[in-house]
């Protein structure tokens, strides 16, 4: 990694950009994984449709309104724009089965299943990128992967059954490969097109096919009584994760390293029924924790 420019007093741009890669790759995780463990109580009640419905619904506002007030009104470039499009069929298929997921699998096989999506992203940051991660990078994104499917493999963490353990992992699956395909792409269009609106435009594209669905369902409809605080932290945390990797692109360094750290999601989830349903950890549990933070400071110190 080359040194700091000594025209800019000892300030290395990339240093910082790669700190940057973990912070909001972090912020990213925290949102995610937050925002999943509420989802999959919600699902639990009410059905994935009805879900995810209630994240479109509150979500599209929030970005909508955030992007106009940020970034205003600025002319779109066809190229990103079509690309963001059809970026935006893959996270509302992704979205879709991973909510599947939740409702039908547990939470402990399907949410690492799901969160594995940085695998592809290296993989495709690498190979069409040319992306070279540092020697620290590799130990870093290897020890988090390890990590996050420890403390989630076996995980008791988990309030209900599950309805259908094959549905469940087969949902995950195609979350897997679909997030995988639009995290990656994002970095091609966002930039060009900035990262509130692309955020924006990606809930924006998602509402009517969302829509549809639960319209067939009939669960078109305003949350339920006693739903509305839920919904209202789905939406958000959601919403300013996509935010926070978007924002990540833009101002960071490497797509693997951030792509990998944001996948931290599940280890979050996992963590927040630790603390508010008093759930233990086994010794796999801990040792991917350890692994998961040795790996973190792994990044970090590689970019300091």
């Amino acid at each position: 990694m080359p040194g700091p420019d000594p025209t800019l007093g000892g300030y290395d741009p990339f240093t910082m950009a790669s700190l940057r890669d973990v912070g909001f790759g972090l912020a990213t995780a925290f949102g995610y994984g937050s925002s999943d463990y509420v989802a999959k109580r919600t699902t639990d009640r009410v059905g994935f449709v009805e879900t995810l419905w209630y994240l479109e619904l509150i979500g599209v506002p929030l970005l909508v309104v955030l992007a106009l007030l940020l970034e205003g009104v600025a002319s779109l470039p066809a190229e990103p724009l079509v690309l963001l499009a059809g970026l935006a069929g893959f996270n509302v298929v992704a979205s879709f089965f991973l909510y599947r997921a939740f409702e039908f699998g547990t939470l402990a096989v399907v949410s690492p299943i799901a969160s594995a999506y940085p695998t592809l992203i290296v993989v495709f940051a690498v190979a069409f990128l040319h992306e070279r991660p540092t020697i620290e990078d590799a130990i870093g994104i290897a020890l988090t992967l390890l990590g996050v499917v420890l403390i989630t493999r076996v995980t008791k963490a988990e309030g209900s059954r599950a309805k259908n353990r094959r549905i469940g992992i087969v949902s995950a699956i195609i979350a897997f490969f679909g997030y995988g395909v639009f995290y990656f792409g994002l970095k091609l269009a966002v930039g060009p097109i900035p990262p509130l609106t692309s955020a924006a435009i990606v809930r924006v594209l998602g509402l009517l096919p969302v829509a549809v669905v639960a319209a067939y369902q009939g669960v078109l409809r305003l949350p339920r009584s006693g739903l509305a605080s839920r919904a209202l932290t789905i939406a958000i945390l959601d919403s300013l994760a996509l935010v926070a990797y978007n924002l990540g692109i833009v101002s960071g360094h490497s797509l693997a390293v951030l792509g990998t750290v944001s996948g931290l999601f599940s280890a979050v989830t996992v963590a927040w029924a630790v603390v508010l349903l008093k759930e233990r950890l086994g010794m796999l549990q801990w040792v991917g924790a350890a692994a998961i933070f040795t790996g973190i400071v792994t990044l970090a110190v590689g970019a300091a």
